[in-house]
């Protein structure tokens, strides 16, 4: 199967397949000059299929093997434009970088739009597995649940571990199996409550509440903090808060003010002139510089 998806106005394949790290993250697959990108994506009543995105005229396409039903079909599609952010309006963001002296040109370049996974509790459970430690880790711990758990596609790839698998293997699986650590808990926790209708990651991108509950609700999770929510509410286009961690800090401070930490405070103010904005802002700011050249690993591999 071969068919085109229809992509807003001003988008940017590059800068939405590299706009942080998920490219890197098993099971995406990047392409070597970022022109296409492929995933394995978990089917309805089992079974999965790995998709390839590719940058094309008039949009982006979207290939798989075989001829699927309609059903299989619709369901590729849906997770093709969530992975892509294709049905988030960034108009109202490009209108107040465009009068931010300094960036203006996150609204020249069409730039805003975050790389997610097929799922909003991939998403939950990858960010879960930045915390804390190198990127180096995350890579390895995000392969591990793959391998282990994921739905195995035709070719023999797998998607990522359905949250009703990862509830059954238990915190001792997923502690010396999937080399979580610490984390283990509270992901055994979160696929428990996810599987058996507890929370529902999927509903935060529809649910019409104030940024603020949708937070708080992302809070009561074990394992999530300010960085893990803040960075899922960027990633609907809900964005609450800056998301800082330590990366980011040091960042800011090495780019601003000749390597001097400086305060949460002193951060924010830069940023409030953007207002709800403010975190995709900082992030695209302090990333700016990950688009020159091809390859955008050695950025991500410098990350703890």
């Amino acid at each position: 199967m071969r068919v085109r998806l229809d992509v807003p106005r001003g988008f940017s394949f590059r800068r939405t397949v590299l706009s942080h790290g998920w490219s890197l993250l098993s099971p995406f697959s990047l392409g070597k000059k970022a022109d296409s990108l492929a995933t394995t994506v978990a089917l309805p009543g089992g079974g999965a299929a790995r998709i390839v995105l590719r940058k094309g005229a008039g949009g982006v396409w979207l290939e798989t093997r075989g001829r699927p039903g309609a059903a299989i079909r619709g369901h590729l599609m849906a997770s093709a434009r969530r992975i892509l952010n294709l049905d988030l309006d960034l108009s109202p963001f490009h209108a107040v970088a465009a009068s931010a002296s300094g960036l203006e040109w996150i609204a020249e370049t069409g730039a805003g739009r975050l790389l997610r996974a097929p799922t909003a509790f991939e998403d939950l459970v990858k960010l879960v597995l930045t915390t804390n430690c190198s990127w180096a880790l995350t890579t390895r711990m995000t392969r591990a649940l793959v391998e282990a758990w994921g739905e195995p596609a035709a070719d023999r790839s797998r998607a990522f571990p359905r949250p009703e698998v990862l509830a059954a293997c238990g915190e001792r699986a997923l502690r010396e199996i999937g080399r979580t650590g610490y984390r283990a808990p509270h992901l055994a926790s979160i696929a428990r409550r996810v599987s058996e209708g507890g929370v529902d990651p999927e509903s935060w991108e529809r649910d019409g509440r104030d940024p603020a509950a949708l937070k708080k609700e992302m809070l009561a999770l074990p394992g999530v903090g300010p960085y893990v929510a803040e960075n899922l509410l960027k990633m609907i286009g809900r964005p609450d808060g800056l998301a800082l961690d330590s990366w980011m800090r040091g960042r800011y401070a090495t780019l601003y003010h000749g390597g001097r930490a400086v305060s949460d405070r002193t951060i924010s103010r830069k940023y409030r002139r953007m207002g709800r904005w403010a975190g995709l802002a900082i992030w695209l700011d302090l990333t700016r510089d990950w688009l020159d050249g091809d390859d955008p690993s050695e950025a991500w591999e410098s990350l703890a």
